[in-house]
């Protein structure tokens, strides 16, 4: 690399007119890569005046203003410590405080630390340098490349890696954005269509309510694909996607890994494919007893001050998962989610699967309720299709007993109008989500009603 690709000065002399922000100006003006670079140098001179930590903690959401400070930051190659909006002043001054903790120094190619949660419940800061976003978005666009006119809508917040990586991709590339409205199936339909977005990053809950509440709605001529990632995305939702002409590719990363490692093969983005697609270019996967391990240059450099067991490179990814012989990886969740249920391991992205195959089930979510006896009792949050026409608990088990063993089979259901998300857009699946729920028993240990 002899330019810095991560630099908006460097983006704007190579080009300059290219549209870098769509419709992003004070009167909705489109802006090119030289008037987002100008914007960017007022910015800089600013920071310059004031006293710069190492990490530089900055809030961030999906605006110019948060954009011009992360241009402004990694033109100053200043390590930038990302939070999240909707962080209170307390919750932000903890994770100040865990960083002022900290001996070691950051690595000098440090561009962005990002906390996130651990299996502990301990969050861990993560570490991604430059190389590693650059090494990203050259195996990304491997996959999906992206072209003079593309415009990636910024539907994510940069203070999650999938936000991130659509700006740094899209800069390297040369290649435009555009700044998501507040999320409703319309705003974002009528945004995809008024900013000419030709990519965009959702997660399975979005999609679902856009199929659900803009029935009309279809892309337009330039729109290449949907990224759906954060959680996984039944075959239900994806047939009803395509059927509807929507091109999906999804996707499974993780900020360790600077975003997605795995994604569908993009010339396979109108068909129903199977699993969370395949390694993307430089990337590799690979399965241990279960457990699924990624290397490749795109990997944190580790958590800050904290020590990581990599093993020749691989880092253990905490999922659980299996490689298919025509190469699709199948991620079935995170070990820690993993139930056990009297000595008996159960998956419940396959118990989900098998939920939302039920005519009438809409979305599921499976979880362990802590249990004495049993360790954990196989439970399960129901979205009906029509609240009015629930289907009932012997045509349920019925339908389990044709996918499912009995011990995998939920034993408790509750009905909810939606399932409980987190801010990021991953489903909640902690055991306290169960709470005040009214749940109807599944005895699914007794004989089959359809023998």
């Amino acid at each position: 690399m002899t330019t810095d690709p991560l630099s908006i000065s460097n983006a704007a002399k190579s080009n300059p007119d290219r549209v870098a922000v769509k419709h992003g100006g004070p009167d909705g003006e489109d802006l090119s890569f030289a008037q987002v670079a100008a914007l960017v140098k007022k910015r800089v001179e600013e920071l310059e005046k004031t006293e710069l930590s190492v990490p530089f903690s900055l809030t961030v959401k999906a605006d110019l203003d948060s954009l011009l400070s992360i241009y402004a930051l990694l033109e100053l190659k200043v390590p930038i410590l990302l939070f999240h909006q909707s962080l209170t002043v307390n919750e932000k001054n903890r994770f100040l405080k865990q960083v002022q903790e900290f001996k070691e120094p950051l690595p000098d190619d440090t561009a962005i630390v990002i906390f996130t949660s651990g299996s502990t419940g301990k969050p861990k800061a993560t570490i991604l340098t430059r190389r590693a976003l650059y090494e990203s978005a050259l195996s990304s666009g491997r996959n999906i490349p992206l072209q003079y006119g593309d415009v990636w809508q910024l539907s994510l917040s940069p203070a999650r890696i999938g936000g991130f990586s659509i700006i740094t991709r899209s800069l390297i590339a040369g290649t435009a954005i555009s700044f998501a409205p507040k999320f409703s199936a319309q705003s974002y339909t009528q945004s995809w269509d008024k900013d000419e977005v030709t990519i965009a990053s959702i997660v399975p809950t979005m999609l679902i309510k856009i199929l659900e509440e803009c029935p009309d709605w279809r892309p337009g001529k330039k729109f290449k694909t949907f990224l759906v990632g954060g959680a996984p995305t039944s075959r239900k939702v994806r047939e009803a996607a395509l059927k509807r002409g929507f091109p999906l590719v999804m996707t499974y990363g993780m900020t360790e890994t600077a975003s997605n490692v795995v994604t569908t093969p993009f010339d396979f983005r109108y068909s129903i494919t199977a699993g969370s697609g395949k390694a993307n270019p430089g990337a590799e996967i690979k399965i241990d007893e279960g457990r699924v391990f990624v290397r490749g240059p795109m990997l944190m450099s580790g958590y800050w001050d904290r020590p990581v067991k990599n093993v020749d490179g691989w880092f253990d990814s905490g999922d659980i998962g299996y490689i298919d012989e025509n190469g699709f990886i199948h991620i079935r969740g995170r070990e820690k989610d993993v139930i056990l249920s009297g000595g008996d391991n159960v998956y419940p992205n396959e118990v989900e699967t098998a939920l939302e195959s039920i005519e009438g089930i809409k979305q599921a979510l499976v979880i362990g309720k802590p249990d004495d006896t049993w360790g954990a009792i196989v439970s399960a949050l129901l979205v009906p299709e029509n609240r009015e026409k629930l289907p009932q608990p012997e045509s349920i088990i019925r339908c389990l007993s044709e996918t499912l063993a009995r011990y995998k089979s939920p034993r408790l259901i509750a009905w909810v109008d939606e399932l409980p998300i987190a801010s990021s857009g991953k489903l909640l699946r902690h055991p306290s989500v169960l709470e005040g729920k009214t749940f109807t028993t599944l005895h699914y240990t007794q004989k089959n009603p359809a023998s």
